[in-house]
Parts: structure tokens; sequence; C-alpha cells
């Protein structure tokens, strides 16, 4: 490390700091989290019916993670795809559904725009981030459209302890990155602040041999595309008499190089965005066993992409904004009866220069406004467990829908439980989907769903273990009609599968085991929906040993079908392993270095057809913690 940028400061800071204790390096691997996102109020992860997983802060620092995408990619039930780099264009499935059938919460905020109607992942850092909580399964009786597939809720880091963080990393493809993390405690509340930077220019995005000149595809820019990302987090919360006041601001900013095929090999394009979501929250004990919690929030998602080629159809600009009023109480009826009821408000608004229908590039706008109520019941006594949602959303341009959740639990012993679940979701039509020139019908109903679960769990102090089948049947599926020319309700999908996650403590070692075999398909014509696997298995070891903290990876995911890029008809894309690998060595209790290995094995696969991916890469780094 002395022979990095001012070796002198460096090495004066290794040899002033002395080296930590053994002893107090005996980390934990906690394997029952506290999640929130399954029942829309606090439980253990144990006692969670739906499927959960819980992505904790140590977790992500164990990984050295750096891309959310590929943090949630590395989860059962959970597939990605990327176009090119970091920074690019990604869609993230959950249990074979659409990305856009996958709601995405900040803070409790809906990153979900009403463009295209899912969220936009691909541009955020874990530099910001506390936890990630992941479920699974059909919950649009908790929150609404997009929950289809499951919900993931990204959670901002806090304060849970006063201090100050710096941590650097270099490597691969021009990789740096650096972030700054402070905190301070008082009275009743807190203080937190993340700041955050990187850049990297690993390749170009689009594979330039694989391009044939024809009528569909003029070439690809073979240049390397880069990227850069700033984002910062800022919690602050206080307790004013019986009231709790907190608010919370996060920034996302990307800027990213990508390709076209329509272009030409000399054309180049360049997409500046950014993601904000700011609230303000106000909780209070108003009686015993009743807790209200007002929150008022915006979230707000721009985009301008350029391209060299004045007359290119890759130039446009986007803007979305999500704001929303939330009363949310919390009643406890009784010692094991735990009942929600929720009331929100939701305004829509979304402009984009697609929209034009005379192609002059204007800037055009459409909104919408959403009245939800929903109540919800969770249930324990006696070794049995019932969880139950109702909801009602009501569209100002698309009407109504009214959904459901009933699940429940037995204990077949203290560490065994088998439950069950049935649910109904559905999906407004995007702004796309209504508006789009040539495309868009604002006749169109929401989609719908109805899903279900069996599963089997088993818990103990050092091992976690959870089964699952699961069906979801998805009809008025958003489809384009060739003898109309426009969009219908007119398609089906399905999904079944199987789910293991196994999580143990073995002689020092954390080990866990995850395997997803998933059967997602058009319902009409039996063809796999693009861009997910039947099959996936990823495992993990991850041990503590004095100052030294180690893990490897390795995930096998299947062949998916993809569209090619030249011609857009349907192809394979070749099934493909990848390993990585980390190392941490405490060197005192102020400093830390960290060691990363990516594509451990080198492996070439594609993500997305035609579009480059990484290869092996070493990435080196340092935390300082004061």
């Amino acid at each position: 490390m002395c022979r990095a940028a001012r070796p002198g400061a460096v090495c004066m800071l290794l040899t002033a700091m002395t080296p930590i204790s053994v002893a107090a390096q005996t980390a934990p691997f906690p394997l029952d989290p506290v999640l929130v996102t399954a029942a829309r109020f606090e439980q253990r992860l144990a006692e969670s019916l739906p499927a959960a997983t819980v992505i904790t802060r140590e977790d992500i620092e164990r990984a050295q993670a750096t891309q959310v995408v590929e943090l949630l990619g590395r989860q059962a039930g959970v597939e990605f795809a990327r176009a090119g780099g970091p920074g690019g264009q990604a869609s993230v499935f959950v249990r074979g559904t659409n990305s856009s059938q996958v709601l995405v919460l900040l803070d409790g905020v809906r990153l979900n725009t009403a463009l295209s109607g899912s969220a936009v992942l691909g541009g955020i850092n874990v530099d910001t981030i506390e936890r990630i909580e992941i479920v699974r399964g059909n919950l649009s009786s908790l929150y609404g459209s997009e929950a289809i597939g499951g919900v993931i809720q990204i959670f901002t880091r806090a304060s849970p302890r006063a201090g100050a963080e710096l941590r650097a990393e270099a490597g691969a493809g021009d990789s740096r990155a650096g972030s700054l993390h402070l905190a301070q405690r008082f009275g009743g509340g807190g203080l937190a602040f993340t700041a955050a930077t990187s850049r990297s220019a690993p390749f170009s995005a689009i594979d330039a041999a694989r391009v044939i000149a024809g009528p569909f595809a003029a070439g690809a820019n073979p240049e390397i595309d880069g990227n850069r990302n700033r984002n910062l987090a800022l919690n602050a919360g206080a307790r004013l008499g019986r009231v709790d006041l907190a608010t919370g601001v996060w920034d996302n900013r990307n800027e990213t190089d990508f390709d076209s095929t329509a272009d030409g090999p000399q054309a180049t394009h360049h997409e500046r965005s950014r993601q904000r979501t700011a609230q303000i929250r106000a909780s209070a004990a108003l009686a015993e066993g009743w807790h209200s919690r007002l929150t008022l929030a915006q979230a707000d998602d721009t985009s301008r992409n350029r391209a060299s080629e004045p007359l290119s159809f890759s130039s446009g600009e986007f803007e979305a904004r999500n704001r929303s009023a939330a009363l949310a109480n919390e009643l406890r009826l009784a010692k094991q009866v735990t009942a929600s009821l929720v009331v929100e408000h939701l305004q829509q608004r979304g402009a984009s220069t697609s929209y034009d229908p005379t192609f002059a590039g204007a800037l055009t706008r459409f909104s919408r406004r959403v009245n939800s109520a929903q109540f919800g019941v969770v249930s324990k006594a006696r070794g049995q467990q019932v969880q139950f949602s109702a909801r009602h959303d009501e569209y100002s341009d698309v009407g109504g829908a009214t959904t459901g959740l009933i699940a429940y639990g037995y204990d077949l012993s203290p560490r065994w439980r088998a439950s069950v679940q049935l649910a109904t979701s559905f999906r407004a039509p995007s702004f796309n989907d209504l508006y789009f020139p040539f495309f868009g019908n604002s006749e169109l109903s929401p989609e719908r769903a109805r899903s279900g679960e069996l599963a089997l769990r088993y818990g103990a102090d050092d091992t976690s273990l959870r089964a699952a089948l699961f069906r979801s049947r998805t009809r008025d599926l958003i489809a384009f009609d060739p003898a109309s020319s426009q969009a219908r309700n007119i398609a089906r999908a399905e999904a079944d599968g199987f789910e293991l996650m196994g999580i143990t403590r073995w002689r020092g070692w954390r080990l866990q085991a995850d395997a997803s075999f998933t059967r997602a398909r058009d319902r009409a014509t039996g063809e796999r929906l693009l861009r997910r696997a039947p099959y996936a298995f990823h495992l993990a070891a991850a041990r503590t040993h004095g100052r030294w903290d180690g893990s490897f990876e390795v995930s096998r995911n299947g062949p998916r079908d993809d569209s090619d890029i030249n011609t857009f008809e349907r192809k394979r894309l070749s099934a493909y392993t990848l390993a990585r690998a980390t190392l941490l060595w405490r060197f005192s209790e102020v400093l830390r270095l960290h060691l990363r290995a990516e594509n451990l094995f080198d492996a070439d696969y594609a993500l997305v057809d035609g579009y480059h991916t990484q290869r092996r890469s070493l990435f080196a780094g340092l935390t300082v913690r004061l």
C-alpha cells in the first residue's frame, strides 16, 4: 500500500496504528435479523410467512459488494440482466416475473416510475445503503401496483453509532471509488451523512465484432465506455415531546457511455441521469398499543440521452416524479395479534420526448392520481400463525383494483414450520403502455395475477433452512396486437418454481447455499420469457479468523433465451459459472485493508446478447474508521 498516491502519509498512518487483539474479532453471523417489509411492521425474519431475505450492512461489507443489481443477482429467486458495464441499463426479475412487476422502495419511497413501470437500478451503488430486504411473492395487498413478483426495499445508512468512516478502492478497468460516512448520536436522535463517488471504464458496452451490418444494425462503436457515479444520503432524527421526527434525503447521479447498433460504428452515446428521494416522517404512540406514523415523500427520476448522430432515436429526455402522503397505524389488538391500517395518496407524473406524436422532440407530459387503503392482521397463537391483508387502489386514469393475501403457518415442532400462502395482485399500465405513439392505448386495464406458495422452514440457533414451491398466473398482460396495431390486454404468463435457501454456522464458517428452479413462459406460445434462466445455484463460505476475514462465492446460472442483437430473432444464451473471492485484514481498530477478485475463473459469458461483461478483475482498497 506504500506505493499508492502520497506514500509518505499512508506509511505514517500505518506505523502509527496499533494492532487489534485477536479475541475482539470473533464476529457473530446473525441468522435471524429484523425486517419490516413482509408485514409493514417490524418482525423477526423467522416469523415472516412470505419468503424473505435481509442483506445487512455487515453482509455488504463482508462481500465487498459495489453494485446493487449484482448483489441482488446473487440472491435466491432473483436474476438481473444489464446492457454493458457498471451504470448500464439493467432489469431485475424476481421469481420469473418482469422487471415492471417487481416493486422497489427506498426508505419506503416508491422508485418505480410511471414512465415504464419499473425502477432504474443499474446506476445505484451500495455506498449509501444500510440494509436491503427482499420479499418474494405477491404483495400487492400491502403495497399496490407492481408487487407481483415481490418487493425489494432499500434502506439508506443511519447512525447506529457515532463515528467516521473513509473508504477507498481501485482496480481493473480504470476503476476508482471513494466514500465518506459520518454519524453522530445525541439525546433522542442522531444524524448520518454519506457521500461517495466512483468511476470506471472497463470495456465497450457492445461487442462491435458481433454486430453484422444490415438493415437493422449499422454497427457499433468499439471504443471503451465509461461510467461516473456520485451519490449521497442524509438521515436525521430527533424526539420532540412524544413525537419522533425523522427526515431523509438521497441523491444518485449517474453518467454512462452506451452503445447503439442503429447509428453506426462512429457514433457515440451518453446518458446523464439523476435519482432523488426526500421524505419527512412523524410518528407517535397515540395510546397503549396504538402507534401512528405520517410520511410525506417525493421521488424524482430524470434522464438525458445524447447521441453524436443528430437524427438518432437514442437521443431523448425523460422525467418522472412520485409524490406521496401516507398515514400508517400499527395496532396491538392482543398480545399476539397486530393489525395495520394504512391510507395513502400518490401523485405520479411523467414526461418524455418519446411521447411526441410528431417526433419533433417536444417534452410531452402525463399525470395520474392514486388513492389507496390497506388493512392487515398478523396473529400468532398455540404454534399457529395467520397473516391477512386486503387493499384497494383507485387510479384516476385506469380505474380501481382490489387485492388480498392470506397466509397460514403451522409449527410441526419447535424448529419446523409449514406454511401456505394465496394472494392476488395487479400492475397498473405505465405511461409507455398508455401513450407511446403507434403503441399506446389509453383504454388498457391493469395486469392481474394470482399466486400460491407452499413452504417448509427449519430454524435453530446456528442453522436456517427454507424450501418453497410457488406458482403465479398473470392475465391481461399488455402486449402489441397486430390486428389493431396497438397495445392490448391479450397476453398471459405463468411462472412455477422451487426455491431452497440455507444458512448455517460450522466450526467458525458461515455457509450459505441457494438454489432456484423456475419455469417462466408465455402461456400462448409455451416459449420461455426472455432472460430468465430455468435454474440458478449460489454457494458462499465466509470465515473470520483473528484479524482476517475471507469469503468465497460461486454461482451457476442456466441458459436463457434472448433477442439476437442483429436480427432480433430469439436465440439461446449459454449457461455460465461465476466465482468471486474477498480477503480483509484488520491491521488495527482503525485501519482495514481489503482485496477482491471478480470472475475468478475468467468466464466468457453474456447477460444480454452482444454486450460485454466483466472478465477476471482484481480490486484493492482500505477502510479507515474513527
